[in-house]
């Protein structure tokens, strides 16, 4: 039998598991409605991600309270005053919450205190202290939800990875609908509109980001987003396309760098083959038991074999040499990539203990730790021309002397080229959520 609700009662007996009690209220406050400072106009609503994880309901000022002797889960959604159902519709029935919702029991909002107090609970669990409502004679305990709700969520159920599959594949038919459409584009920000038309159609109104469309130098800003650039029918440059929706408040993440003309040459081919290798290497590698970081310095290793064979590193200084000055950090500045979840920068990269490493590039890791089975994680070398960079790497004589300079300078036309897929770990491998094609040849066919 397919499941048709979210499966928030799961996801509850994940955390219980993880809090390791016998008995207390775990209670969690759903976001609220804002509104513009000093108006009445609305903010667009996006529920807190541990609320949805553990309740499926995307409505403002919602409450959960969960009974962990009795594994209870009791779902208060907010009580819309009489006065504004002529603004807002009627309500849902308790009947029909029901049958929406994956819950125990449901009550209403106002309900909340009743809900608490008469429990028989002895304490009341919450992520911060001040979520407690006023009045609860529960004593509070804010020291040990937290950890138990990440370990939950890193780890994706089957319901998860099939909306992720979903969202990717929404998504990555838009990447492909603005490779088809970049020829006869104008700027970047008509792309950017094409994005969110592409993924809007198809029912993911949410971008799980704020998109990125860079051509030329914009796309050596790692999270450029002003998307405002004219082509000014210059159509001889790359185009660095990061963009990725969001479904059910499961997010994609995608990036692929493609020529607005259609076909890679000179430089910008060189460029994109050594990123396409880093990331190939990376996604053959990928089994659960290696360390995150060890995948980074592969892909740092390619990046340097590579621009060393390009000429842009000279060829007197060995590979290992310059991995271990850290010249890697000067084209590839950010970390691999990160977990991917109801975040797009998903909780559970960092255990407790365990700290950033201090080296460039590897200090942005927004993860370190030994990939298991069910972690879904984004894999995005990229390699890059970032003025600022490169001006401090050229007055810093023991990185400089690396550089064959007017090669570099060459090169810095590019900009940059970022390759990005959404993968699940499997017990073998890998499964890749992301389906827009990568190769050279695959991406030239489509812009044809």
């Amino acid at each position: 039998m397919s499941i048709t609700k979210y499966p928030a009662r799961h996801h509850w007996s994940k955390v219980a598991k993880n809090l390791g009690l016998t008995e207390g209220l775990v209670y969690l406050k759903g976001d609220v409605l804002k509104e513009r400072h000093d108006t009445d106009v609305e903010l667009i609503f996006r529920q807190e991600s541990n609320f949805y994880y553990l309740t499926g309901l995307a409505e403002h000022d919602g409450h959960v309270v969960y009974d962990i002797k009795t594994q209870k889960m009791t779902l208060l959604p907010y009580k819309l005053p009489d006065d504004h159902i002529v603004w807002m519709g009627m309500p849902p029935t308790i009947a029909e919450l029901h049958a929406k919702y994956d819950a125990d029991s449901i009550r209403w909002s106002t309900e909340l205190l009743a809900a608490i107090n008469e429990s028989g609970a002895s304490t009341l669990y919450v992520l911060r202290k001040e979520d407690a409502p006023e009045g609860v004679n529960l004593t509070i305990n804010d020291e040990v939800l937290k950890d138990a709700i990440v370990t939950a969520r890193m780890y994706k159920s089957s319901f998860e990875i099939e909306a992720m599959r979903k969202i990717n594949h929404i998504s990555s038919n838009a990447h492909i609908a603005l490779m088809k459409a970049a020829k006869n584009a104008q700027s970047e920000v008509e792309l950017d509109a094409l994005f969110r038309y592409e993924t809007a159609r198809f029912g993911a109104r949410a971008q799980a980001y704020e998109p990125i469309v860079g051509v030329g130098a914009n796309a050596a800003t790692l999270h450029y987003g002003r998307n405002s650039a004219s082509f000014n029918g210059n159509h001889n440059q790359l185009c660095l396309v990061d963009a990725g929706a969001e479904l059910g408040y499961y997010a994609s993440d995608i990036t692929r760098t493609f020529p607005l003309n259609g076909k890679y040459t000179g430089d910008a081919k060189t460029i994109y083959e050594i990123v396409l290798q880093m990331q190939k290497a990376v996604l053959a590698a990928l089994k659960p038991g290696v360390q995150w970081e060890d995948m980074h310095r592969l892909a740092s290793r390619i990046a340097v074999e590579g621009l060393q064979k390009a000429g842009v590193l000279k060829t007197e200084f060995s590979v290992e040499e310059m991995l271990e000055q850290h010249i890697d950090g000067v084209f590839f500045p950010h970390g691999l990539g990160h977990m991917i979840g109801l975040d797009v920068h998903d909780v559970g990269g960092y255990p407790k203990g365990v700290d950033r490493i201090q080296a460039p590039g590897l200090q942005y890791l927004r993860m370190r730790r030994a990939l298991e089975p069910s972690f879904v994680v984004t894999v995005e070398p990229g390699v890059y021309f970032v003025e600022f960079i490169l001006n401090t790497a050229k007055n810093n004589a023991s990185i400089s002397k690396y550089m064959n300079w007017d090669v570099v300078d060459r090169f810095a036309k590019v900009g940059g080229v970022r390759i990005e897929d959404c993968v699940v770990i499997t017990e073998t491998g890998i499964d890749n959520l992301t389906t827009v094609p990568k190769e050279i040849a695959e991406i030239e066919a489509i812009m044809a």
